[in-house]
């Protein structure tokens, strides 16, 4: 890595965010594959009623507002390193599981057969495209109000643009797709799919 390459990468700093939506939603990330987080539960977001696919205040819920506020799950970058952790703060917190299955238990219509667990730590490394394109979607969750910052700062746009590698244009694609693998090329194949009448 070229000297210019390793400052551009340590401007972005190490920095992690919360799953903390709006509506008590979990979160798809699309540049991890199969990368579904949980997002923080609290009584007074408006959640959905999946059944009816209508919404409902987290305040008229039955029985929401008799748990205790549930954090979201975590996601940790260090972009010089290329690496990425996933972590679940009720793994550390046996007090508040045991709150959640007291409340699951006695109200329905979950139950817990078990002693309740958060989700296990998940680790990884990616490549740089993957990465550079991981830290954009972080900012843009923040940005949209669906995660929060809970590690180090949120990076400036410039400096993620800087980063080493190119932004993935479909980054949650898992078949075979003619499309281009990087955004910076997709305006030329779309000018060469109109040149060939496509």
């Amino acid at each position: 890595m070229t000297e210019e390459k390793r400052e551009q990468v340590l401007s972005v700093q190490p920095w992690g965010i919360e799953i903390d939506g709006p509506r008590n939603e979990d979160v798809l990330i699309q540049c991890i594959p199969g990368c579904v987080m949980r997002g923080a539960v609290r009584a007074g977001k408006p959640i959905v009623d999946t059944q009816n696919r209508s919404w409902i205040s987290g305040d008229e819920s039955q029985h929401l507002g008799q748990y205790p506020p549930i954090p979201g799950m975590q996601l940790h970058v260090n972009p010089a390193k290329l690496t990425y952790a996933i972590s679940d703060p009720l793994s550390d917190d046996e007090d508040l599981c045991d709150k959640i299955k007291l409340v699951m238990d006695r109200t329905g219509p979950y139950h817990s057969t078990g002693r309740l667990r958060g989700v296990p730590t998940q680790k990884g490394t990616l490549d740089a495209h993957r990465m550079k394109t991981l830290v954009r979607e972080m900012r843009w969750l923040v940005d949209s109000g669906y995660a929060r910052v809970v590690k180090g700062a949120k990076p400036d746009q410039a400096a993620v643009d800087n980063l080493p590698g190119n932004y993935l244009l479909n980054p949650g694609l898992r078949t075979f797709s003619t499309q281009p693998r990087f955004e910076k090329d997709f305006s030329a194949w779309i000018e060469q799919l109109t040149k060939a009448g496509g």
